[in-house]
This record gives structure tokens, C-alpha cells and sequence, in this order.
């Protein structure tokens, strides 16, 4: 089953008929969020990385408890505090057949610094990257302006894509398909905006083999109709469960309901940084010629 669905959700319910389907065809999730872009270094929103991780691969990946693991990069060490090197997987291929190498590692990294229009910007998990230094086609060193802990945290998180693509590469390459070139398990088929994106098992795959032939993402804003999807079989697996739907679909035999634990932190952030504040008024809806925010004592009592 794709990653995406352990990623992204909080709550999941699946089709019964997915318990015998080891070896069936075709699946198809009924996602919650449409990616922004089909870029995979457009954005670290989870809605792009749910869509992307699919397709494209990173040098590290996490697990359910966020322990780092060894990716298209086998292993990592430090040369000296200011030097990291990595050694990357051997006999992995792009989807059009080309091979894998350090070069693509270092282009993906220089290019994850500005991608254009980013609602969540890559660049703060590269900027300690001073030099990438190509030492052969499966060895790299990073070289950075200050020690660096956490640097295969941070790199490790950036998808790869091939260096071939060149330094004029857009994000429009990435959404017409021409640019749909990854490592990873699917490979891209089509892409209709608002509504879908269907990806399909790369047969060539250097990891364990895909479980299913098609993978359809099925986008549907509207919780009620993700939930009536699932239950007239239109789509076997749905994210972010209503919390209205959960006792119902508790109660029935015919779907499975996951739970997972999220990392995400929603927070209300107060708008103290100036005088006057549009959004605060006194009781009768007059704006406020103080903003009572920059008191710490209100702030406290609302704490």
C-alpha cells in the first residue's frame, strides 16, 4: 500500500475486500487534500509529500515512530565537522531507464533551494548545504557553512529527480507529465486537476515490488462524499474520517478503521506585532485603538 496513506492520516477506513487483495490490480484512495503541485520539491505540505513519495524517492525515509532509515542513500558518515559523506544505493533507475547517480543527488539539492510560488519552501532543510561534491557516480560530500547534526534529517527529506532535466526545469514540467521522472515504486500515467492522479507499479523498481498494478488517488474535498464513496465501492480506501462517520463505520463489517498517531501541531497564533489590530474590536464591533494582545497579561490569561 502507498506511503501516503500512513503519512497523512490521522484517521483511515478501508473496503474489507482489501484484506485478500495482496495481488490484486487496481486501488484506488479517496484523498482528503489535492496536491498543490505535482512537483515533488514544490512543497512540504503533506499534501504534495502524500503525492509525490509515491513517484519520487528520498535519500532517507522515517518510520511510524520517526526513526531515520537508509534510502537511495545507504549510509553516512563525518569526514570532519564540516564535511559529511554519504554513500548511495547502486542499481537504482529514473522511470525512463537512466541510472541513479550523485550528480542527481546534488542537482535535487541546489534545486530545492528556490522553487518559484512554494506554499511550504524546501529551502530551510537545505540551507546548511555550503558545496555537494560529486566524488563518484555513488559517493557524495556535503559540505557545510557550520557543524550540522541534523543535516541527513534535513537533505535526507528532499525528493530526487534527475539531473538530466536540466537547470531551466519548472514546476510546469512537473504538471504538464514531461517531467515525471522518479525512482520510485509508481510511475506517473495521467493527472486530472481537481479531480485525479493515476500512477502505475514500475516494474523495474530496485526495492520490493509494488503490491498493486494501478493506483488511482481519487480527490474528495467533501467528507460526506469520501465517506459514501467507500460505501458504495467506488473507492477502497479513505483519509481523514469525519469524526460524525467513525461509530458508523465502527459498527460495520465491512470496513476497517485505522487510527494514527500525528506529529502535526495546530496552533493559534496571536497577533500581537503591531498597535492596532484589524481583527480585534470592543464590544460593540469598534476597532480598538490599542491592541490589548501586546499586554503579556492578556496574553497569560489567555494561555
Amino acid at each position: 500500500m502507498p506511503q501516503s496513506i500512513l503519512r497523512t492520516a490521522l484517521l483511515v477506513a478501508v473496503a474489507a475486500m482489501l484484506g485478500g487483495q495482496a495481488s490484486a490490480t487496481d486501488l484506488t484512495i479517496g484523498r482528503a487534500t489535492e496536491q498543490n503541485a505535482l512537483d515533488p520539491q514544490f512543497s512540504d505540505l503533506g499534501n504534495d509529500i502524500a503525492t509525490a513519495e509515491n513517484m519520487f524517492e528520498s535519500m532517507v525515509q522515517f518510520d511510524s515512530r520517526l526513526r531515520l532509515h537508509p534510502k537511495l542513500a545507504v549510509s553516512w558518515k563525518l569526514i570532519d565537522p564540516l564535511t559529511w559523506e554519504i554513500k548511495l544505493q547502486s542499481g537504482v533507475k529514473f522511470h525512463d531507464g537512466t541510472s541513479f547517480s550523485g550528480a542527481d543527488v546534488a542537482f535535487s539539492l541546489k534545486r530545492a533551494r528556490d522553487v518559484p510560488n512554494s506554499p511550504g519552501p524546501l529551502a530551510s532543510f537545505v540551507r546548511a548545504v555550503k558545496d555537494t561534491e560529486v566524488v563518484d557516480p555513488l559517493t557524495i560530500r556535503i559540505h557545510t557553512d557550520a557543524p550540522t547534526p541534523l543535516l541527513m534529517d534535513q537533505i535526507g527529506r528532499i525528493f530526487i529527480v534527475p539531473a538530466k532535466l536540466g537547470a531551466s526545469l519548472t514546476t510546469e514540467d512537473f504538471n504538464a507529465g514531461r517531467a515525471m521522472i522518479g525512482t520510485g515504486p509508481y510511475r506517473f500515467r495521467s493527472a486530472i486537476p481537481g479531480d485525479r492522479v493515476v500512477v502505475e507499479a514500475n516494474a523495474g523498481y530496485w526495492g520490493p515490488q509494488p503490491k498493486f498494478g494501478t493506483v488511482t488517488l481519487k480527490f474528495l474535498s467533501n467528507a460526506a462524499s469520501r465517506s459514501a464513496a467507500l460505501l458504495s465501492g467506488a473507492v477502497d480506501v479513505i483519509e481523514q474520517i469525519p469524526p460524525s462517520d467513525i461509530s458508523v463505520f465502527q459498527n460495520r463489517q465491512d470496513v476497517t478503521l485505522f487510527s494514527v498517531t500525528s506529529t502535526r501541531l495546530i496552533y493559534l497564533a496571536m497577533d500581537q506585532g503591531r498597535d492596532e489590530s484589524p481583527f480585534i474590536t470592543d464590544k460593540d464591533g469598534n476597532p480598538l485603538k490599542v491592541n490589548p494582545l501586546k499586554d503579556r497579561r492578556v496574553r497569560l490569561a489567555l494561555s
